[in-house]
């Protein structure tokens, strides 16, 4: 199990910063999406998001669209 970790990221050149807890992995999660950091018209936006995968990077790809044979 991994344990409970808090995110702290910086934002340069602003000298803010994004803090996130995301909660404990309980469900056999082996793999999770902390935040997703995208452009959105002239800046960038930082979207908090917390998703467990206990399928791996397999079931990550899978999301996305991409076909992973085992």
């Amino acid at each position: 199990m991994i344990g409970h970790h808090l995110l702290h990221v910086p934002v340069v050149p602003s000298g803010t910063t994004l803090s996130f807890e995301p909660a404990p992995f309980t469900s056999g999660e082996t793999l999770s999406i902390v935040v997703e950091i995208y452009r959105h018209a002239s800046g960038w936006k930082v979207r908090a998001v917390g998703q467990g995968y206990d399928t791996g990077l397999a079931g990550l790809a899978a999301d996305y669209g991409i076909n992973v044979e085992p």
